[in-house]
């Protein structure tokens, strides 16, 4: 729970005090494999570790080995690794998975290299392998499955077929009828799509009315990532439209969330890349830059 909403802080302390207890010893070597997995999903987040580090006590483990891989190479990436050897490794990772039990490691692997095609501006690429994900979550995994179908639509604006875009977020909620309760989280995501969807088109209004949904549906379920992702947002909104102070305060609320989850401001959308807004809204590197018109006064 802490690792969906952020609190990748929390989530290092927790794993940490269940290895000082006394019933560590007494845990399987699959289950200490994979506290040892959530432990570097969160230091990848915080990138408080090396990626030579990152997955490597849990490589071994043959029930949690082959996702630890897929993970180190996708944290090599975030971290700046060289992405064509990235892409090679995750490549052949793919090929080694079975998705068979309770266990799904491909769309991890595909996720690496949407992540991958997207860093080369390959964006028919990464739509053809988020579709493919589209399919292996369908009647599975119903969350993913709307994650996957909203980064479609986010994808499709950016390649400027908004009709497109908008149908698919549309039809996300669709999907809901596959879960007992809808719940916050795929709200989020359908939600947080929608507001990149109409930056993307230029709706500045409309953009901002989805932001600030998102930024409501965080306070309810206390989720930090698209808190922060939707300040940011509405912080882009306002610097567009020339009001520079609430642009500011919008970016300093997103730096806070930044703080209290761990992550370096700077590493926003290091490990979510799809998240991430095009360059031409540049007012959050300006701001974090201290560049104008957020340059302080020297007097």
């Amino acid at each position: 729970m802490y690792r969906r909403k952020g609190y990748y802080i929390q989530v290092q302390d927790v794993l940490e005090d269940s290895q000082r207890s006394t019933s560590w010893m007494y845990l399987s070597e699959t289950t200490k494999a994979g506290v040892w997995l959530y432990q570097d999903i969160a230091r990848m987040h915080t990138f408080t570790t090396s990626v030579d580090k990152l997955f490597s006590r849990s490589m071994e483990d043959p029930g949690w080995g082959l996702f630890s891989k897929i993970f180190h190479w996708r944290a090599g990436m975030y971290h700046g690794e060289d992405i064509i050897r990235v892409k090679i490794q995750l490549e052949e990772l793919l090929l080694q998975c079975t998705d068979t039990g309770i266990l799904y490691p491909s769309p991890e692997a595909l996720r690496g290299l949407a992540d991958v095609a997207f860093y080369q501006g390959k964006l028919s690429e990464t739509m053809d392998i988020l579709q493919k994900m589209e399919e292996i979550y369908r009647g599975k995994d119903p969350v993913n499955l709307i994650w996957s179908i909203s980064r479609q639509a986010v994808i499709a604006s950016l390649l400027g077929d908004y009709d497109l875009a908008r149908d698919l977020i549309h039809n996300t909620s669709e999907n809901f009828e596959f879960l007992l309760l809808p719940t916050t989280y795929t709200f989020l995501h359908r939600c947080y799509g929608s507001a990149q969807i109409e930056l993307n088109a230029g709706e500045y209004d409309m953009a901002e009315s989805h932001f600030n949904a998102t930024v409501e549906g965080c306070d309810i379920q206390d989720n930090l990532i698209h808190k922060a992702l939707g300040f940011r947002g509405l912080g882009e909104v306002a610097f567009a439209r020339g009001n520079f102070p609430l642009a500011s305060q919008r970016f300093a609320e997103t730096q806070s969330l930044c703080t209290k989850m761990g992550v370096p401001p700077v590493k926003l959308y290091s490990c979510n890349p799809l998240y991430t807004l095009p360059e031409r809204f540049e007012g959050w590197v300006s701001f974090l830059e201290g560049r104008s018109p957020f340059a302080t006064s020297i007097i």
